[in-house]
């Protein structure tokens, strides 16, 4: 499988065809729990208007992209969706400027594969996207970062959106830690997921989002995959998230140096190759919100390197 790089200020025919190589592989995903479960095109449209109202343009930019599809306009809107559950691993760097790294782990068969390079509303964007119109992690040209992982509770609401949708929302609409904790706080979230925000001054937190509690948030450096507690007995032990939460305080409690830290996260436990399960390491980034830079990485390859003035168009094969 590869990813693909691609640059396009708002939603065009390059935007279309990455759906359009996707969406197949998501579609059997979205009906998994029947098409009844599904919101209407009305619903989801209302819900975009509600809660993310500078977005509702894209939204409907992006529909008419794919007009002849009526069911994938409803899964565009990333409102009420069926659950879906990740690894990851995400830290600040223990260095003065401030830099978040991240490993994104998942099952390749249910990864868009699309690195985007975009200026929707008022403010440049670059980052991993998913569900087309969400991300998983990026930056913004105000020096603003964010990267999700699964929060590590089974709990999926009948209401609200998938978290990629509302980390896209933070980067297009918010410029600081502040702001994006602020902003989280209002939005309904359907999936039990942790969010690390970063600015460029170094302000930091990890917003931890649920459908069934209150939205709460820590000043602390790293997120796997439980929020304040371990939870879920089953799928921590799978996970390691206790396991890879110790090593990386481990790390930056011993003063590692930069790149030697960002190579801890191409080996165990914070490197996972379980792809049957989910839970296998499809890359890691390196964001660098003062200058707006983000890296891409893999073991035994040169750094895949992509700035806001200097956007990398292209592709990489993932060594899955």
């Amino acid at each position: 499988m590869k990813i693909f790089a691609i640059s396009e200020s708002i939603p065009a025919q390059k935007w279309r065809d990455r759906f359009s190589e996707s969406w197949p592989r998501y579609r059997n995903w979205y009906l998994s729990e029947g098409e009844d479960a599904r919101p209407s095109l009305e619903m989801a449209r209302d819900a975009v208007r509600h809660h993310m109202p500078e977005l509702l343009q894209i939204y409907d930019r992006v529909c008419n992209l794919v007009e002849d599809d009526p069911l994938a306009q409803r899964a565009l809107s990333l409102y009420r969706t069926p659950p879906i559950i990740t690894g990851c691993s995400v830290a600040l760097a223990p260095t003065e400027t401030p830099i978040l790294v991240r490993n994104y782990d998942l099952t390749p068969d249910f990864f868009e594969g699309t690195v985007l390079h975009s200026r929707w509303l008022e403010l440049d964007v670059i980052a991993t996207s998913e569900g087309w119109i969400g991300c998983l992690d990026g930056v913004n040209s105000d020096g603003l970062a964010v990267a999700l992982t699964f929060g590590g509770r089974l709990t999926h609401g009948e209401d609200g959106f998938q978290t990629p949708l509302l980390l896209r929302y933070v980067l297009e609409t918010c410029s600081t830690t502040k702001q994006a904790i602020k902003t989280l706080q209002r939005l309904p979230a359907q999936m039990v997921s942790n969010v690390m925000v970063l600015d460029k001054s170094g302000d930091h937190a990890v917003v931890y989002l649920s459908p069934d509690r209150e939205m709460s948030f820590r000043k602390v450096p790293i997120a796997t995959n439980h929020q304040l507690l371990l939870e879920w007995p089953e799928g921590n032990q799978a996970s390691e998230t206790a396991e890879r939460a110790e090593k990386l305080a481990l790390l930056r409690a011993d003063g590692i140096q930069l790149e030697a830290f960002i190579e801890e996260f191409h080996r165990k436990p914070l490197y996972r190759t379980d792809y049957d399960m989910g839970l296998g390491t499809l890359y890691t980034v390196v964001i660098r919100p003062e200058d707006q830079i983000v890296e891409y990485r893999w073991p035994h390859q040169l750094p895949w390197v992509h700035s806001m003035n200097a956007f990398k168009r292209g592709e990489r094969e993932l060594p899955v």
